[in-house]
């Protein structure tokens, strides 16, 4: 998994992605074919307007997703709702865990 940088990538994804709705995120994916996922977070200031909190909201969420098997090809861009300002971490993380695998992102678990 890598970082989603640049302006043009996040246009990109907004302008063509599939979107997936959660209670506290949403998610846009966008199929890019080859390379390893790379994920960027969109916090806007509508949510918070310090920086402080809209950071530490992105840096749940990063954790959040880090562990998770996601597939290569993909550009993934993690919206944040207000819900996200309250939500526990575990919350977030099954919000997270849900919309990756609706999106198809995230094989499910290979029964025992």
């Amino acid at each position: 998994m890598e970082p989603l940088r640049r302006r043009a990538d996040f246009e990109q994804v907004f302008a063509s992605g599939q979107l997936v709705r959660g209670r506290s995120l949403a998610v846009r994916v966008l199929e890019r074919g080859e390379g390893p996922a790379r994920v960027g977070f969109a916090i806007g200031k509508r949510l918070d307007k310090r920086a402080v909190v809209r950071n530490r909201v992105r840096r749940r969420l990063r954790e959040a997703i880090r562990p998770l098997p996601l597939r290569d090809g993909y550009d993934v861009v993690v919206l944040g709702r207000r819900s996200a300002l309250t939500a526990s971490f575990s919350a977030l993380r099954e919000d997270v865990e849900g919309l990756l695998r609706r999106a198809g992102l995230v094989d499910e678990e290979p029964e025992s």
